[in-house]
């Protein structure tokens, strides 16, 4: 029986465990500065939304993991694991920063608007003060986007086609831009008042953010199944037809939803936009999430069977 599997993966957890240590320490330190983590989750009214947004960087440190891990192995374990630790210190301070861009623009967006509660909006007073659900599910999945764009990376060179990672680590967060788009204007409608950052910063409507967590995590996993067979220097924009083919899939993917919205309305007269956004029915957020993941995997079981790029 071979015994170093065990020792790696207590090597590598502990790595894991001192970066979500790091991630702590920066979220409170830098991110949030005036507000206790402690306080959130352990305090006597633990907070679900700050509990989300810290859950950005666990996926971040678990994801980075299993990549450099599953990926191209160096001339040693103490090489890999240096690698490891350099990539995740790297990719935790990127996600720090990029964390604080994205809070800096949405002050700008929301400007001088108040949320329900009369109070000016802001990520982290929608976090912490509001304990905003839909705010901490949005941020969840920004991080879904921001972190399956940074496991592009490399990084350290490793694979000697740094600039073609970057390129993909553009073009996955453009294309997790354009899913949250989709998801407003064809789940949630048209209109100043309908769009994903309303309903997560001033109506605080959980059911939004789910259906979209769903959507973004099969478009995502589905990019990436496709960017697999990449060869050497190939990357998301210099491939139209990965474009093409991703544009066909989401819209087979909406088509099929579109179907059973129809199949919904007229034989059980629920309309499941009204259920997003009037009713605010967390309950359909989370199957119509699902559904949309489900129809992905099977769009990405079939391209693996088949050998597609």
């Amino acid at each position: 029986m071979k015994w170093q599997p065990l020792f790696e993966f207590g090597v590598y957890s502990l790595v894991g465990l001192l970066s979500f240590m790091l991630w702590w320490a920066i979220y409170e330190w830098v991110i949030t500065r005036n507000h206790s983590i402690r306080e959130a989750i352990f305090g006597r009214q633990p907070n679900t939304a700050v509990a989300l947004d810290v859950f950005g960087g666990l996926m971040a440190i678990g994801l980075l993991n299993y990549m450099v891990i599953s990926g191209p192995t160096l001339s040693s374990f103490i090489l890999d694991l240096e690698a490891t630790s350099l990539s995740l210190l790297a990719t935790l301070l990127l996600l720090a920063v990029l964390r604080l861009l994205i809070g800096g623009f949405l002050r700008l967006w929301f400007g001088d608007r108040r949320d329900a509660h009369g109070q000016i909006i802001t990520i982290n007073n929608e976090l912490f003060s509001q304990r905003n659900l839909a705010t901490g599910l949005f941020s969840t999945a920004l991080y879904l986007i921001l972190v399956s764009g940074l496991i592009q990376e490399d990084l350290l060179n490793i694979t000697g086609n740094r600039l073609a990672a970057t390129y993909n680590m553009l073009g996955v967060w453009l294309l997790g831009l354009i899913i949250v788009l989709l998801h407003s204007w064809l789940y949630l409608g048209f209109g100043p008042k309908q769009h994903i950052l309303h309903e997560c910063f001033h109506e605080n409507n959980p059911a939004a953010p789910i259906s979209l967590l769903g959507l973004l995590g099969g478009i995502l996993i589905l990019n990436h199944r496709l960017i697999d067979p990449f060869i050497a220097g190939e990357h998301m924009f210099s491939s139209w037809e990965h474009w093409g083919f991703l544009l066909l899939g989401v819209v087979a993917v909406f088509a099929m939803r579109f179907v059973l919205y129809l199949v919904i309305l007229v034989f059980l007269g629920v309309s499941i936009r009204k259920e997003l956004l009037v009713k605010r029915n967390q309950a359909w957020g989370i199957l119509d999430g699902g559904l949309i993941f489900s129809l992905c995997l099977i769009l990405n079981a079939l391209i693996a069977g088949n050998g597609a790029s």
